[in-house]
């Protein structure tokens, strides 16, 4: 009965990740993972930690099957179908393993603790967080599936990412779950206590947000134009197709700054007649381009160049690269696992530095996979960027879940930093969110088309951008001390009938 407990728990709980049902479902989803460990030995709970986040990630990530088994062997012909499922198996494993962490030191600390249903609960989060931070850490980081991320639309919640980021609201979570659950097994009628609890969470998001202020109007505009190139159309075709398709959309404007997503062109822009093409499209129409492409003047890297009547320069290049595809993480370790990259492996660049364009606020760019980081907008943020601007290629996903679950980190890294993000994909997600996290306009999916969007530019600096994730020491100082304690003694009463 219990391991039923446990998939529940890990069902509900990606239930609740965006792209699914409702994010509400978070509130209460780890209950039933803290049911299914009640009195289990040190090597189950170990098990069941380790199970609980494998299947949960199972759920919460499918889409990236369709990429390992069908479109990365279809586009660059390395490897077949059926291996790329093992690496599927490969990545859960490595996405839970933390969690297995989890177990093992739930196991142990709860004897300490047993009794003190607050420390209970501090403990329980702050190890639950603890491990979520470590999952996103190192070459292979990954923060896909952080509890938060239920929150995305919780505009008033969100609000306390300013302060505590959002490892402090998955902490809040966590710490909500267990002490529904000591309640439940300390009183009647539980069931209509957790609706109740969660119900007023929900009226308390829902009252702040509608007392949060609307930004003033901003002065500039710029357009966001969002592309749709499967990979393997892409790769089959020439610098001048891709051209030639994406031109009559760019002649559509004139006059300001138009933003394309990354990955527009496979090849150094710089190197052959695009970049003259370029050059001469935004003099004839009074434009400039910012598009992402491949940079090759001091290495490979995945670069976004800015296009103008001068020419074209490359003005960032990503920072962190995708593991596997990109880049090959501890390659002592995984050297077998070459055959997943993608064109070539690539360099990362040489940082985080803000772009500046005459008549524009501070840019602050990030390419794909940084923004399900909060360090990259953090340290835009703190040198200068005005407004943050995401460039992605999505164009890989055959499901939206995808789509949205890669935007939804945009909602975060906006209400972190108290910027405005602009995220500009290929397929989709493409949309624009306000500093206290208001999603104000997306385009359609899995087409091309484009808007324009007022700027919201600000200047000041969250504690967050500051100080960063303050909680995750906060989690290491509970947890250690938690462990420290003297194990509490069971007293076993006798009875005497005389």
């Amino acid at each position: 009965m219990s391991f039923l407990f446990l998939v529940l728990s890990s069902v509900v709980t990606a239930l609740s990740m965006p792209g699914f049902l409702f994010g509400f479902l978070v509130w209460f989803s780890l209950i039933f993972l803290f049911i299914a460990l009640e009195e289990k030995n040190v090597l189950t709970s170990t098990l069941y930690g380790f199970l609980y986040f494998y299947f949960f990630s199972a759920i919460n990530l499918y889409w990236v099957l369709p990429v390992l088994v069908k479109n990365l062997p279809r586009t660059f012909s390395r490897f077949p179908g059926w291996l790329g499922f093992f690496v599927f198996l490969l990545m859960l494993t490595i996405e839970a393993l933390p969690f297995a962490l989890f177990g093992l030191l739930y196991s142990i600390g709860k004897n300490s603790i047993r009794n003190r249903p607050w420390l209970d609960a501090l403990f329980v989060a702050s190890l639950y967080t603890l491990m979520d931070f470590l999952r996103g850490i190192g070459e292979m980081g990954f923060t896909g599936g952080t509890l938060a991320d239920a929150l995305y639309k919780d505009v008033g919640l969100l609000q306390l990412a300013p302060l505590i980021g959002s490892y402090g609201l998955t902490f809040l979570i966590v710490l909500t779950n267990r002490l529904l659950y000591t309640m439940m097994k300390k009183s009647s009628r539980s069931i209509e206590k957790i609706a109740f609890v969660v119900l007023a969470i929900v009226l308390i998001s829902y009252t702040v947000e509608r007392a949060l202020p609307f930004p003033a109007k901003g002065e500039t505009k710029l357009v966001a134009l969002q592309t749709y190139v499967r990979p393997e159309e892409k790769y089959s075709s020439s610098s001048i197709d891709l051209y030639s398709k994406l031109v009559e959309h760019l002649e559509q404007h004139s006059n300001g700054l138009i933003i394309l997503p990354e990955d527009v062109f496979f090849t150094d822009p710089r190197n052959n007649e695009i970049g003259e093409l370029l050059r001469e499209l935004t003099e004839r129409r009074n434009i400039k381009i910012l598009l992402g492409a491949i940079s090759t003047d001091s290495g490979t890297k995945n670069s976004i160049f800015l296009a103008d009547e001068s020419g074209v320069r490359r003005v960032y290049s990503k920072v962190k690269l995708f593991p596997f595809v990109e880049m090959l993480p501890y390659e002592r370790i995984f050297s077998v696992f070459k055959f997943l990259r993608g064109l070539v492996y690539l360099q990362p660049g040489e940082g985080f530095f803000p772009l500046k364009i005459e008549e524009y606020p501070t840019l602050g760019i990030q390419i794909c996979f940084e923004s399900y980081f909060s360090e990259p907008s953090r340290q835009l943020a703190k040198k200068g960027a005005e407004v943050l601007i995401v460039c992605t290629n999505d164009g890989w996903f055959d499901y939206n879940t995808a789509l949205i679950q890669h935007f939804s980190k945009s909602v975060f890294r906006a209400v972190e930093t108290r910027r405005q993000v602009i995220q500009v994909s290929n397929a989709g997600v493409t949309g624009a969110v306000d500093p206290y996290g208001r999603i104000v306009k997306t385009l359609p999916v899995k087409r091309y088309d484009s808007m324009e969007i007022e700027l919201l530019p600000k200047k000041n600096e969250t504690f967050y951008t500051r100080y960063g994730d303050l909680i995750v020491w906060f989690c290491l100082g509970v947890v250690l001390l938690t462990l420290l304690l003297p194990r509490e003694k069971s007293v076993r009463v006798r009875r005497i009938w005389r």
